[in-house]
């Protein structure tokens, strides 16, 4: 009895498990030609059909190698052969007269490098005489590294919403108006906002949102700018975050940029940058920076002063 390979308890357990099937058999398939699948890190998991027939040659092209003693034939005793070629990627199946019928056999098959998807299975279903002649798989790699760092910023992006959900809740549970301002603290002792008009801010020439007019304000323990600006361009921009500088290199804890919406080419939008700040802090003179969503574009905007 011959030694199993050092990957064999690994596709048992493939072949042993029941993935959703990709893709269902149908009598519409072309069994005189061939057909094409694709393998992504996205459909791992997933088992496409392939039909095949006692005495008749069914054939498995793959686009890149496979794994030396990496694939396993459920029931290999069933076929009259079971030809594989790792280094070309190419696995043929001659079903015998003995092929069970009344449930599909399985193929794993593992390929030669660490990119995933890692592996593959077929579920093979029996027909009397159309058998597939050769069904040709692309896989499309893509390395454990980029996506686990994609799964990183998933679940960093889901983390910072949920903390913006726990915010609004709580902001929502607050009175609005003069009211709400003082519940938060923001005014106090005799002590309101304090607004400066600051619309000879510069900035750089080309920019695309042009500033018209703008405020500063200051209240207590924090700040805010409001900038009316114009879409210039011929794209929309949105902004998604921003920055205060002062010339010490110090930076205010930014809390919100609002509205978070798309300012259309030609159209105009007034832009509220809130921070945390105390009357100290808030003393001279900030570049504003403002990032765009999902683009390398930036507004910078210096000058910025607050009452």
């Amino acid at each position: 009895m011959c030694a199993l390979p050092h990957t064999a308890p690994l596709m048992l357990a493939l072949l042993a498990s029941t993935p959703a099937i990709a893709q269902p058999a149908s009598d519409e398939w072309d069994t005189a030609g061939e057909r094409h699948l694709e393998l992504t890190a996205d459909n791992t998991g997933q088992a496409s059909e392939m039909r095949i027939s006692p005495n008749q040659a069914s054939t498995l092209m793959f686009n890149m190698p496979l794994q030396h003693g990496g694939v396993l034939v459920e029931e290999k005793e069933s076929f009259r052969s079971v030809m594989v070629d790792e280094v070309a990627g190419v696995v043929t199946l001659i079903p015998s007269d003995s092929v069970p019928r009344e449930r599909p056999l399985s193929v794993a098959v593992r390929f030669a490098d660490d990119a995933l998807p890692r592996s593959a299975i077929f579920r093979l279903v029996v027909h009397p005489s159309r058998a597939e002649r050769q069904v040709r798989v692309y896989r499309r790699p893509r390395s454990g590294e980029s996506y686990q760092q994609e799964a990183r910023q998933e679940h960093e992006r889901a983390e910072q919403c949920v903390a913006e959900l726990e915010r609004t809740r709580a902001e929502q549970k607050r009175p609005d108006g003069l009211t709400g301002l003082l519940d938060a603290g923001l005014v106090k002792r005799g002590r309101g906002v304090h607004a400066r008009d600051i619309s000879e801010l510069t900035q750089r020439p080309g920019e695309t949102l042009q500033v018209f007019s703008a405020f500063s304000y200051r209240a207590e323990r924090r700040v805010a700018v409001a900038v009316h600006v114009q879409n210039t361009g011929p794209q929309s921009w949105a902004v998604e975050w921003a920055e205060l500088v002062d010339p010490k290199g110090s930076r205010p804890r930014v809390l919100r940029v609002w509205p978070f919406e798309p300012i259309a080419p030609g159209k105009t939008l007034q832009l509220v940058v809130e921070a945390e700040a105390t009357e100290e802090q808030a003393r001279g003179t900030f570049i504003l920076k403002l990032w765009e969503a999902n683009g390398p574009r930036t507004i910078t905007l210096r000058g910025v002063a607050f009452p």
